[in-house]
C-alpha cells in the first residue's frame, strides 16, 4: 500500500493533467493551483479509503532474535492480519520553496497472527508456537515530499526527509507455554519496536522514490487534439510551493503535426490571482484557443459546405435561386429554379479574445455562392467576405460546462468579390446574412463533432439566432460541454474571465475507490 502522501499527490496531479492542456513559449499557457483545502481533502479521501481497506493490507511475515532470560530466542510472526487501524491527526502543509510535509500522529493498529520460536536452553533445543495479539500505539510520522521535473517534462517525486517514532508496542502470546513467554515479552517488544522504527522510513522512501516515481514516469506528455495537433501536458518548470498552495505551470504547447506549420502566437503572462477559497484552480490562456484555430485554419479544416437540406424547415429563408433572387435579382434571371450551395471557409484564423466578464471569438470568412442545376456541375456565382464577432459567457454546473453565445447581426461586416454575374447589391445581402447566421452558427458550435475534435465536446441544441433584427441572439449550450473526471464531482464551481485568460475554481468530491 503506497503511503497516503504519495497517493494524494498522484490523485491531485492526475486531476490537473486530465482537465488542462497547455501552452508554448516562455510563459505557461496553462497553470493549475492546488490549495491547502485541496491537499487536505485529498489526504482525507485517502485516509478514509485506507481505513476501509486496513483489514485487506498484506503484512509480510516478521522474524528476529531477542535476548531473554533463557538465552537467545529466534522468533517468527506469521499470518498477520490487521483487525483495527486508526489515525489520531494528520496534516499536509506546504513547505515554501521545498515541497509538501506529511505529518501523522496518534496512529494505532491492532493485529493478530501466529508465533513460533526456537531456542537452546543448556544446549537443549526447544520449540513452541501459538497465536499472538500485537498492538502498536502512538506512532508518529514526519515526511517532506519534493516534486520536480525530469528532462521529458514529466513530474518527479522524492522524499526530502523522513522521521518516524513508535510510541508503544505490546505483544500478548496465546497457546503453548504462553504464560512463560509473556513474562519476558518486554524484550521481544523492544526488538520489534526498534525494527519498526528503522523500517517505516525505509518503506516510505521506497514507495515514493521507486513505486510512485515509476508511475509518474509513465505519464503521457502529449495528448492529441483531433487529427492535426497535439497538446503538450509537460511541466514548464518544476512545481512551486508558496505559503498556502502548490502551483503547477503546464507548458501546454499546441504542437502542429504538420512540421511545415509554425504557430505565430505565444501565451501572455497569467498573473497570480489571489484565490484560495476553492480546492483547485485551473487557468487557461487565450493562446490555447488561438493556436488550435491557427493550425486548423492552415490545415484547411475550417471549411464547410452548406446545402439546402441543412436549412431548418421553420426558417423563411431557403437555399435556392428563387429566394436568392429576392436579394440579387440577376441570379433569378440567369439561373431560375435551381438549388444553391454555399462553400464556407475561413479567410483568416479565428481569433479568441478573453476580457473581464466576457470572451469574444472573431471569425473571418468567405462565403462562395454556387447555383446547382439538376444533374449538372455547380456554377460559381460570386463570393462574400464576412467578419463577425461571437460573444460567450461560461459557467460550470456539476460536470457540464454551460454557456450562451451572443451575436449582434447588425455588427456583421460584409463585402462581395469575384462576381461572374455583374454587380451584386450588398444591401440585399445584409438581410440574407442575418438569416443565414441561424444555420451557420450552430455549425460553428457543432463543427468540433465532425471527426475533428471527436470526444472532446458534446452536441448541444440551438434556437433563437438572429431573431428580430438587432436584438442580441442567444445560443444556449443546452446540453453543455463535458468537463468531467472519472469518480470526481465538481462542486461550488466558479468560472471567471480575466484579461487574456480564464480561470475555473472548484471544490472536488471523490466518489470512487483507489
Amino acid at each position: 500500500m503506497k503511503p497516503l502522501c504519495a497517493r494524494v499527490l498522484a490523485l491531485l496531479l492526475a486531476l490537473v493533467a486530465a482537465v488542462f492542456h497547455g501552452a508554448h513559449g516562455r510563459n505557461p499557457g496553462l497553470k493549475a493551483k492546488v490549495t491547502e483545502f485541496g491537499l487536505t481533502y485529498g489526504m482525507k479521501v485517502f485516509l478514509s479509503v485506507l481505513k476501509d481497506r486496513a483489514q485487506q493490507i498484506q503484512i509480510p511475515n516478521q522474524s528476529g532474535r531477542a535476548d531473554v532470560v533463557i538465552g537467545k530466542v529466534d522468533y517468527q510472526f506469521t499470518n498477520i492480519k490487521m483487525t483495527s487501524f486508526n489515525i489520531g491527526g494528520t496534516s499536509l502543509p506546504v513547505v515554501p520553496r521545498e515541497g509538501l510535509r506529511l505529518r501523522a500522529n496518534g496512529v494505532s493498529a491492532s493485529l493478530n497472527g501466529n508465533w513460533h520460536y526456537s531456542a537452546k536452553v543448556a544446549f537443549i533445543p526447544i520449540r513452541d508456537g501459538g497465536t499472538l495479539s500485537l498492538s502498536i500505539r502512538e506512532v508518529s510520522l514526519d515526511v517532506v515530499i519534493r516534486l520536480g521535473k525530469d528532462p521529458q517534462d514529466r513530474p518527479t517525486i522524492s522524499v526530502g526527509s523522513c522521521s518516524a517514532h513508535i510510541g508503544d508496542v505490546s505483544v500478548t502470546f496465546h497457546g503453548g507455554a504462553s504464560w512463560l513467554y509473556n513474562l519476558f515479552k518486554g524484550a521481544i517488544e523492544n526488538t520489534i519496536k526498534k525494527q519498526l522504527d528503522s523500517e517505516i522510513c525505509k518503506s516510505v522512501s521506497k514507495a515514493i522514490d521507486e513505486d510512485v516515481e515509476k508511475s509518474f514516469a509513465q505519464i503521457k506528455v502529449l495528448e492529441p487534439v483531433g487529427k492535426f495537433a497535439d497538446l503538450d501536458l509537460g511541466l514548464q518548470e518544476a512545481p512551486s510551493f508558496l505559503t498556502s498552495f502548490m502551483e503547477l505551470p503546464l507548458k501546454g504547447a499546441v504542437v502542429p503535426r504538420d512540421s511545415r506549420i509554425t504557430v505565430p502566437v505565444s501565451p501572455g503572462t497569467i498573473p497570480e490571482v489571489p484565490e484560495t477559497s476553492r480546492m483547485i484552480y485551473l487557468y487557461g490562456s487565450e493562446y490555447v484557443g488561438n493556436a488550435i484555430a491557427y493550425i486548423y485554419h492552415k490545415a484547411g479544416q475550417l471549411r464547410h459546405v452548406l446545402k439546402p437540406k441543412d436549412i431548418p424547415k421553420d426558417l423563411p429563408f431557403k437555399l435556392n435561386t428563387t429566394y436568392l433572387a429576392g436579394l440579387v435579382p440577376k441570379v433569378g434571371e440567369l439561373y431560375p429554379d435551381m438549388g444553391v450551395e454555399l462553400v464556407l471557409n475561413t479567410s483568416l484564423p479565428p481569433h479568441l479574445s478573453i476580457r473581464p466578464g466576457r470572451a469574444t471569438l472573431t471569425g473571418y470568412g468567405n462565403v462562395h455562392v454556387y447555383a446547382t442545376p439538376q444533374d449538372k456541375p455547380a456554377v460559381y456565382l460570386f463570393s462574400i467576405n464576412v467578419t463577425m464577432d461571437l460573444g460567450a459567457e461560461v459557467k460550470l454546473i456539476g460536470e457540464l460546462l454551460y454557456g450562451n453565445v451572443s451575436m449582434d447581426p447588425n455588427k456583421i461586416k460584409i463585402s462581395t468579390f469575384g462576381s461572374t454575374i455583374g454587380p451584386v447589391p450588398s444591401f440585399g445581402l445584409d438581410f440574407g446574412i442575418r438569416a443565414l447566421c441561424e444555420a451557420t452558427v450552430p455549425w460553428i458550435n457543432t463543427f468540433a463533432l465532425d471527426n475533428r475534435f471527436e470526444g472532446m465536446l458534446t452536441v448541444w441544441t440551438s434556437r433563437d439566432f438572429c431573431r428580430q433584427g438587432a436584438v442580441p441572439a442567444i445560443h444556449y449550450l443546452a446540453q453543455g460541454i463535458p468537463f468531467r473526471l472519472k469518480d470526481v464531482l465538481f462542486e461550488n464551481a466558479q468560472v471567471v474571465m480575466h484579461q487574456g485568460f480564464i480561470s475555473i475554481g472548484t471544490d472536488l468530491r471523490y466518489t470512487g475507490n483507489f
